[in-house]
């Protein structure tokens, strides 16, 4: 039998926690989430064929040239801005190469679309920058030994990653030695507690035991974090996650929390028209009228404001079904019939178009629909008749318009169109 004293020693407690250590950090952290993107992560492809690219020309038998190292290296004692840029794009060895280039795709994508490109590229370069200079700060005063040794790699500028991933993507799960799931916010920062651990290990030698720069990857962690906070990650993803349990919320039937979870994130960035829409449908659902009425009508503005045209018709048509009548305003439901035209959903152009006329006949908005309709009639779903009978209604109606001598020739289209002889157009 074990003896239990010997089973839960100190030293065997510490040797297992070392191995667990030795395993978390050998084993890649994975996203369990693959997001949908918006667009190609190019600047993360682009970064790993670069460095790619760099190693097959700096290298020999698999390793970084000696000479290399020495010259564009970040060398402690004779640091400069330039050996600090250089140092992030060169790697030591192929399997050195891999697990960089192998967390700068898993985390480096998800980042890139939280940033963008340009500020992704921007972000990238200055967590090398910042993981090269803490490990120059802590050689000249701590670590001695690392003073004239060459640092090179990615890592630093991928714990800078990490670190506004865990930040941004707090919630998100990560797998952990294979198999386990953690946050990220727990699992990111229990292996940036480790390189703090180790990083502490090495000053009690002076820095002969640290062979891979562990303040490099803390400088770039914090870095990581700290800029997160004035780029506001934290409230982004506060507001993904909300929106995600908003959707939990519908899809369990629990209406009220949903939509004052929608409410919720309103209030921080109003003018979110996909919110507002998903908010209108809760509204419609509880038979609140008059609440959805108001969030389609402002998801309608928003989305007209940023010239999306599928999606403008695409709310139009929702709200139309949702309601008996969805009254608008002249001038904003001409603009709804327009975007409508231009996403090629023309019979619902017709729709908004005929409204105008029906609803606000004394607008000037009414006169110009009218001729719209009969246009579109004539050139999109080629019914010669239809377009003859509004061209001559348009005639009627506005004998004195400004349009009259282009409703005429309009006519004249029409007409030949059904295979009636042309005449010549009148004169308005």
């Amino acid at each position: 039998m074990f003896d239990s004293e010997i089973l839960f020693s100190p030293l065997l407690l510490l040797g297992l926690l070392g191995l667990l250590a030795v395993a978390y950090t050998a084993a890649p952290l994975i996203p369990v989430r693959q997001r949908t993107r918006t667009s190609v992560p190019v600047v993360t492809l682009s970064l790993i064929l670069l460095n790619v690219f760099v190693f097959v020309f700096t290298s020999e038998g698999g390793q970084i040239q000696a000479e290399v190292a020495q010259s564009w290296g970040l060398i402690p004692r004779s640091a400069s801005l330039i050996t600090l840029l250089t140092s992030v794009f060169l790697h030591s060895s192929w399997w050195h190469l891999f697990f960089n280039l192998l967390g700068l795709y898993l985390f480096g994508t998800h980042v890139e679309e939280a940033l963008g490109r340009l500020e992704f590229l921007l972000f990238f370069i200055g967590c090398g920058l910042a993981a090269g200079l803490l490990h120059v700060i802590m050689a000249a005063t701590l670590l001695p030994a690392a003073y004239g040794v060459p640092m090179v790699g990615a890592s630093g500028a991928l714990f800078g990653i990490l670190g506004l991933f865990a930040v941004r993507f707090y919630r998100d799960r990560v797998r952990v030695l294979v198999v386990a799931q953690v946050p990220a916010i727990w699992a990111v920062g229990g292996f940036a507690l480790l390189q703090v651990v180790y990083g502490i290990l090495s000053v009690s030698d002076g820095g002969r035991s640290d062979n891979t720069a562990n303040w490099a990857h803390v400088g770039g962690f914090l870095f990581g974090m700290l800029i997160a906070v004035p780029l506001r990650m934290r409230e982004e993803g506060k507001r993904e996650y909300r929106l995600e349990d908003a959707e939990t919320a519908v899809s369990a039937g629990r209406l009220d929390q949903a939509a004052a979870f929608y409410r919720l994130s309103l209030t921080e960035k109003p003018d979110d028209a996909e919110t507002h829409r998903q908010l209108a449908r809760v509204c419609v659902r509880m038979a609140q009228g008059e609440a959805a009425h108001r969030h389609y009508l402002d998801a309608l503005r928003l989305l007209l404001r940023a010239n999306e045209a599928p999606a403008v018709s695409d709310v139009y048509e929702e709200a139309c079904r949702s309601f008996e009548t969805f009254p608008l305003p002249p001038a904003l439901l001409y603009r709804v019939a327009g975007a409508c035209e231009a996403a090629h959903k023309f019979p619902l152009a017709l729709h908004a178009l005929s409204e105008v006329c029906r609803c606000h006949k004394n607008s000037a908005e009414a006169e110009i629909s009218l001729l719209r309709m009969g246009k579109l009639h004539l050139q999109r779903l080629s019914q010669p008749r239809s377009a003859h009978a509004i061209f001559a209604e348009f005639v009627r109606l506005y004998p004195e318009s400004e349009w009259r001598s282009h409703a005429l020739r309009l006519l004249c289209e029409a007409r030949e169109a059904q295979g009636y002889e042309p005449v010549p157009a009148p004169q308005g």
